[in-house]
């Protein structure tokens, strides 16, 4: 099961780069009759059966992927995706309904049916035994809906044809080309068309790599593990047939393989074709080739370039959230509790806002509210009440809360309210709410300290993961007295007793370190993701015209893959001095937070 759940204008929209939105109809295999949305965008309208017309915009749905092979379905020029309800049964209608990349029910698998061909099968994420189907035969008005999974039902075979412009096939906005230092195959190569082919300079057919079988493995290796945004393939022949492929990147030169692209190549050009792939850090990049329109066995590939270095467009700031509401009525509080430096219930300790309180209206107009551009504000002065009497600091910060309201779940331990490591013992897993985790953010900080003693002034951590006792990763901002631009750094703390590692992404922790000249203003937004897969920590900071900073950590010494260790995000401002005036304080404001969990 996938947990996802995304803090934004109720629902999170989904948008992809043009180089990336591959754009479909989508006919009944052996009928003439396309997948249609109907005119304009109408919440709520089941997706019907029309005559296939690939200029109808009705029937041209952009394709929009989530990784691990499942995409979402968007109706051209317009935010509906396809939505198939909560759940699976025979007949269940598969509708319009806003685009939330959060919503599973939005999400599908993609399975090829038919070899050789573009036909494939849709089957619901997270109802796997259900696929989109358009009933029996073919006629205008005719519905869709779910039905039991089989790739043998022709009513669940759709036959893709493209109608965008397939690809970037220019490398204007690739970034910077970089350095490979080698090629090579699984063994699928032949002899005298060797993999180093592919990176010679030339794409002269002569001159290709050519590897035989389906699929075939083409793998390309920097010098180093470098951030990197796009990959140019010269298909051979590629003025002639297209081919159907993936691209995988893993750093490093072993270990794990992300998917990063999937697509078909143009079928219009033999030279460089660029595709604008998930951003990663990688040593290693990969084209996994399994078909041609040609119908050989062959696969042709006379050069390949990766290019980093590029624009990277982080989340912006949502445009449709109300400055004058509160919090919950611009962002789902509801697996959230907040921790406030006010103390109403006259306990001596900070006051915990729990999941239903805080989702319905909660705000406090001194440090959590709404900003008057619609983002989540949290504030918290040197001076205030604390969590705990083990707690140094101030805060105004979230704690992740998976029960969602169920307090018959307690809020620590291995239960249903709190994660565990794909590396922790199964039994964990299986009593876990959630497996691995990865949060992303949109923020700004607003304001840091600037009294105090010069080893505290300015710092504050703005994302977290805590564990039963320790800090996975603790992420800080931080802007010393007379700099104009602050720097990023994080703390990973092991759980089992072994020295805290510090990690400087952007400018340096230090404090009497000089002015970042790359480093990041008060107010200026930028993204962050926390992510964890297994032992492997990643860290990235992102922002708009710049290139990723990656950072990576192996916990496998950090003693966090044992049966009794539990996670949770945390996002927020903790303030990290508490030796400066009781009344100067730190402030950021949140823009957008996705966190999602296997």
């Amino acid at each position: 099961m996938k947990i996802a759940y995304a803090l934004s204008c109720a629902a999170l929209v989904i948008a992809a780069p043009a180089s990336q939105a591959a754009t479909f109809v989508m006919e009944k295999n052996n009928t003439a009759f396309s997948i249609d949305g109907n005119g304009g965008a109408i919440e709520g309208q089941q997706l019907y059966l029309w005559n296939t017309n690939t200029s109808n915009v009705n029937q041209q749905w952009v394709q929009i992927s989530h990784g691990d092979g499942y995409y979402s379905y968007k109706k051209q020029d317009t935010n509906l995706c396809w939505d198939g309800g909560s759940g699976g049964t025979n007949g269940q209608p598969v509708t319009l309904e806003i685009c939330d990349a959060g919503n599973y029910d939005q999400h599908w698998e993609k399975i090829k049916v038919l070899s050789g061909t573009e036909i494939y099968r849709f089957q619901k994420r997270n109802a796997s035994g259900y696929s989109i189907d358009g009933n029996g035969g073919a006629a205008q008005r005719q519905s869709i809906y779910l039905w039991s999974s089989s790739d043998s039902n022709v009513n669940q075979q759709w036959d893709l044809t493209r109608t965008d412009d397939n690809s970037d096939s220019s490398n204007n906005n690739a970034g910077n080309a970089l350095s490979i230092n080698t090629a090579f195959d699984d063994g699928s190569g032949h002899g005298s068309y060797p993999a180093t082919n592919v990176i010679d300079g030339n794409t002269d057919f002569a001159s290709r790599w050519a590897g035989s079988g389906s699929p075939v493995n083409l793998t390309v290796q920097l010098n180093e593990t470098t951030d990197i945004s796009s990959v140019g393939v010269a298909w051979g022949r590629g003025d002639s047939r297209a081919y159907t492929f993936e691209i995988y990147a893993r750093p490093g030169t072993s270990g794990s393989w992300t998917k990063v692209y999937d697509d078909v190549s143009s079928g219009t050009t033999a030279d460089i074709e660029v595709f604008d792939i998930d951003d990663i850090a990688a040593q290693q990049i990969r084209i996994k080739t399994f078909s041609n329109t040609a119908n050989t066995t062959w696969t042709n590939i006379t050069e390949v370039e990766v290019y980093g270095g590029g624009s990277v467009t982080p989340p912006t700031t949502n445009p449709t959230l109300d400055p004058s509401a509160p919090p919950s009525d611009n962002f789902d509080l509801s697996r959230w509790y907040l921790s406030i430096q006010t103390d109403d219930n006259g306990d001596g300790k900070a006051d915990s806002i729990k999941e239903d309180e805080l989702n319905a209206g909660f705000e406090d107009s001194r440090f959590f509210y709404t900003a008057n551009d619609g983002g989540m504000t949290f504030k918290s002065e040197i001076d205030g009440y604390k969590t705990s009497t083990n707690t140094s600091y101030t805060r105004s910060e979230l704690r992740e809360m998976l029960r969602a309201g169920d307090t018959s779940i307690d809020t620590s331990g291995v239960n249903e309210n709190n994660w565990v490591f794909s590396s922790a013992p199964s039994a964990a897993q299986n009593a876990a709410g959630g497996v691995d985790g990865n949060m992303k953010a949109t923020v700004a900080v607003n304001h840091v300290t600037s009294t105090g003693d010069s080893g505290q002034v300015g710092r504050v951590i703005i994302g977290q993961i805590h564990a039963s006792s320790d800090e996975p990763v603790r992420l800080y901002y931080r802007l010393l007295p007379g700099h104009d631009k602050g720097s990023i750094y994080f703390a990973h703390e092991p759980g089992n007793g072994n020295a805290e590692q510090w990690y400087e992404m952007i400018g340096s922790r230090s404090s009497s370190a000089s002015e970042p000249s790359d480093g990041i203003a008060l107010n200026e937004v930028f993204s962050y993701e926390i992510d964890v897969q297994g032992d492997t920590l990643t860290v990235k900071i992102l922002r708009e015209g710049k290139a990723t900073v990656t950072e990576t950590v192996d916990m496998s010494n950090s003693g966090y893959d044992v049966a009794d260790e539990y996670m949770y995000f945390k996002a927020g401002v903790y303030n990290q001095n508490n030796t400066g005036d009781g009344d100067d304080y730190v402030q950021a404001t949140f823009y957008a937070l996705e966190v999602t969990h296997d």
